[in-house]
């Protein structure tokens, strides 16, 4: 019972990497057994293929040892008496051995085939898998080794690639093949310097290479791969097979928790035990290892609902004026905040749900993509002075509905009818799901109902994300704003306008950042907690005014007031990694695109965190989940073509750079100038020296940033050049250059005397 490896996956092969057809060789030595059909898949030790058993006209699976690795003399003996022992295995989590033997030259074995995926490629797809997923597989695969080393077989290669999913359960695949290799060749496999195992999940014995291995090796391996489903990565990576094997040896991983805070402590107090670097210090058995996953302290209930949150999905406007939308958005948004301020519920952020506004899928279809348990939905229609809410709540697994209601009031009960939906939620979901949430406590920012109407309007045009959309939005923030002059969420919402307004002018940025840190400290005047003005203050010191020490206390503080606001965390990532404190930077962009899972920004600024710290395959990954989410981002497309710069994957970057462009309609000067430097590293000065020349003369008619000349000027080797436009960056405060200490593209200069002397102008230093 096997299937085929993912092309993606196998050997760290690219997608779409071609598949070789069968030798005729070996289709001629195996003719006898088997009639073999084409190649699945091949990974360091073997190439696995299709084929039909002609004697009990089935399909299975044959793998087919690598030449180099086929020991001489006794030793093939030795492969195949190994082998038959792992052959006599037998339990449900195992994949078992049909055959195996010596033909024409070529070691083999069979397995049967079915169709599905490994966990390696339900990883690529999802990146981290929800907890009790996770918990689930790692325990299906530990009763599996455990048995195993009772039998005294260890595996030697727990790895995704070896874990396969099967109608919702976990087996494990090529049990005893490393060791029978191990055995088969003796000291042949290491004087030719192939290792037997996966870097990434070898113990720290294995990594040392000692002869002698128990169970307790495949534990760690098992940890890692637990790691990897919990947080989107396994433990230990370096630049080479090497360098990562040294991190097994001497390095400790980082928490788990830290990576993805929604982890129960037992679980990870579990996995850190059983990545001790001495077997002595692991647990005894993969058995022990499974029974401390369990959360003592929690019901798989409390465990769902803390994985799986409510989601409130957009409300419909049902009025017969579309005007009227901002009205249905406005009390969408007012249920989300109630709901996330009661302790021990999670609800999908805004940007999740919103991204779903106006789908027609089923519910349960809707639910699994923001990954929610219960599901909240309504309409609102107004007449006049009369409003009709009507809601219902569903549970996402089955699509049983749970309760709905309708409501009939005037609009100047509209706060207080808000209240009461919210109490009825988590009295209800307290029946159903959870039995100690509280009851929400209402946070009114002003009773004043035509100041909240401006309010809802004003955010309602913001988020359209455009010129014309930002500035209808400063209309209605001020009008809330004198309606109720007291009313803090209206400063805020013109801060972020302001400060929104110059990502989309695109021009030097002193007025439209100096109003934004006026009404940022407007609104904190007025309310020192409010999380949305701190995150909003916090940036424009740290982006335009590059005033670190203030820029990091106002997120940190955002953070404590709201730990479940996901631009906090976003922004607060960008500022860590800009001070130089990558693995926190990207801990914090991590914990943001989980509480965020469908915002492309915060999807693609993890990417970007990735390409500074230069995990280079983990940003393309990245970058390319964002692309999902929104494939016509010309910034997602301009971002991913610069980390395939870095990887060295050109004709892939030209095309996404070109997509950019190409999306901008020729204004994404970004990707204009990218487009150059790739032409330098291909060769093509002339082109390079083209593309400055076209910016220089779109920059007499408009807006170029002094970022875009500079990194031509750089990858055209004119130095000058480039210190000249990074000091008009400075004199323009371009955001950019906040990142001076952690930008790729500025490596050949970093031993510049004046690159010493910008960053100690900058306060970097």
């Amino acid at each position: 019972m096997t299937r085929c490896p993912s092309r993606s996956t196998v050997r760290n092969l690219s997608p779409g990497a071609p598949l070789a057809a069968v030798p005729d060789r070996l289709r001629t030595a195996l003719s006898e057994g088997y009639r073999l059909e084409r190649e699945l898949g091949h990974g360091g030790m073997a190439t696995v293929y299709l084929a039909e058993d002609l004697k009990h006209a089935r399909r299975v699976a044959i793998k087919v040892l690598r030449q180099e690795l086929i020991p001489s003399g006794e030793g093939a003996a030795r492969f195949l008496r190994e082998i038959r022992i792992a052959a006599n295995l037998s339990h449900p989590q195992i994949v078992p051995l049909h055959d195996s033997g010596e033909r024409g030259g070529f070691l083999y074995f069979v397995m049967p085939y079915i169709g599905g995926e490994s966990l390696r490629q339900r990883l690529v797809r999802e990146g981290r898998l929800p907890v009790d997923d996770a918990l689930d597989i790692a325990r299906s695969v530990a009763a599996a080794l455990d048995y195993a080393h009772r039998q005294n077989v260890v595996h030697r290669d727990i790895k995704p690639e070896n874990i396969l999913l099967h109608e919702g359960q976990a087996v494990v695949a090529d049990f005893g093949i490393a060791r029978a290799i191990t055995v088969a060749a003796e000291d042949d496999v290491t004087a030719r310097g192939l290792a037997v195992g996966t870097p990434a999940y070898m113990s720290p014995e294995q990594a040392a290479a000692e002869a002698e291995l128990d169970g307790r090796s495949d534990l760690y391996s098992l940890a890692c791969v637990l790691y990897e489903m919990l947080t989107g990565e396994p433990p230990f990576h370096g630049s080479n097979p090497q360098a990562t094997l040294s991190r097994h040896l001497v390095a400790t991983p980082p928490p788990l928790r830290a990576r993805r805070p929604i982890i129960p402590e037992p679980v990870e107090r579990a996995v850190l035990r059983a990545l001790a670097k001495s077997p002595d210090q692991r647990f005894g058995t993969t058995a022990e290892f499974a029974a401390a996953l369990t959360d003592p302290a929690g019901t798989a209930a409390v465990r769902r609902a803390a994985e799986r949150p409510i989601a409130v999905l957009p409300f419909v406007n049902a009025s017969p004026d579309p005007g009227n939308e901002y009205l249905s958005d406005g009390i969408t948004d007012e249920l989300i905040n109630a709901l996330a301020n009661v302790p021990g519920l999670r609800v999908a952020s805004r940007t999740s749900v919103f991204a779903l506004k106006g789908r027609k899928e089923d519910v349960r279809v809707l639910g699994s993509e923001v990954g929610a348990s219960v599901m909240l939905e309504g309409t609102v229609r107004r007449a006049e002075t009369r409003v009709r809410i009507t809601t219902q709540l569903t549970d996402v697994t089955d699509g049983r509905l749970l309760w709905s209601e309708r409501y009939d009031r005037r609009m100047d009960d509209i706060f207080e009818l808000q209240d009461e939906i919210a109490r009825t939620i988590v009295a209800t979901l307290r029946a159903t799901f959870l039995g100690d949430l509280r009851d929400p406590v209402a946070k009114r920012y002003t009773d004043n109902l035509r100041a909240w109407q401006l309010y809802l309007k004003g955010r309602f045009a913001w988020n359209k994300r455009t010129r014309e959309g930002i500035a209808e939005a400063v209309q209605y923030f001020e009008q809330a704003a004198a309606e109720d002059p007291g009313y803090a969420l209206a400063y805020s919402g013109l801060s972020d306008c302001y400060a929104l307004e110059v990502d989309y002018r695109g021009a030097p940025v002193t007025d439209g950042m100096r109003r934004a840190r006026e009404e940022a400290r407007r609104a904190l005047a007025l309310d020192e907690g409010l999380a949305e003005a701190h995150t909003s203050l916090g940036w424009v010191l740290f982006i335009h005014d590059w005033d670190w020490e203030a820029a990091g206390t106002h997120f940190v503080r955002a953070i404590e007031l709201n730990p479940r606001y996901a631009t906090a965390r976003q922004w607060y990532s960008w500022y860590l990694m800009a001070m130089s404190h990558g693995e926190a930077a990207i801990a914090q962009g991590r914990i943001a695109n989980e509480l965020d899972p469908v915002s492309v920004s915060v999807s693609r600024s993890l990417g970007w965190l990735y390409y500074f710290a230069r995990r280079t395959d983990e940003a393309i990954l990245q970058l390319q989940r964002a692309l999902g989410l929104n494939p016509t981002s010309e910034e997602t497309q301009w971002v991913l073509g610069l980390a395939l710069i870095q990887a060295g994957r050109y004709d892939e970057a030209e095309t996404a750079l070109r997509e950019a462009d190409a999306g901008a309609r020729g204004a994404n000067h970004h990707a204009f100038a990218a487009l150059g430097h790739l032409a330098i590293l291909r060769g093509q000065r002339a082109e390079a020296e083209r593309a400055l020349a076209a910016l220089t003369e779109t920059a007499s008619t408009r807006y170029v940033s002094p970022v875009d000349f500079a990194r031509l000027h750089l990858v055209l080797g004119d130095f000058d050049g480039t210190f000249e436009w990074l000091e008009r960056a400075r004199a323009e405060r371009r955001g950019w250059l906040t990142y001076l200490k952690v930008e790729p593209l500025l490596d050949p200069i970093r031993g510049d005397p004046r690159f010493a002397e910008l960053v100690r102008m900058m306060r970097l230093d």
